[in-house]
């Protein structure tokens, strides 16, 4: 006796989608993009969006950002020269800030290709 799974279980994965309107700006105030950027012979920077944050104070200010809100996505992004350690570990700290769904960013969804 074979036993199969009857529902298929994949990858959940979430990619930025463009606005059906350039002009209206609304959708990018509701994406939170936190960046990890490399910083040679030295830990990475982080930035929420535009906003320079200190690796420390990352779990607070997503913490804060999430509470009111129905819908809690969050993307990140690093730079090339980044360790994946460090994107993993802004991924843990975005779970622990209660955010349902987490995307990574790449060059090519930058692209909008």
């Amino acid at each position: 006796m074979v036993i199969v799974p009857v529902t298929p279980k994949g990858l959940n994965a979430l990619v930025p989608q463009p606005p059906k309107n350039p002009t209206q700006n609304n959708a990018s105030d509701r994406t939170i993009v936190v960046q990890v950027l490399y910083r040679p012979g030295a830990t990475p920077a982080y930035k929420i969006n535009d906003t320079d944050v200190l690796r420390s104070d990352l779990l607070p200010k997503l913490t804060e950002v999430y509470a009111n809100r129905a819908e809690r996505i969050m993307f990140v992004k690093g730079d090339d020269n980044v360790n994946f350690s460090y994107i993993a570990d802004v991924i843990d700290i975005g779970k622990s800030a209660n955010v349902d769904h987490i995307g990574l960013m790449t060059p090519r969804i930058q692209a909008g290709q």
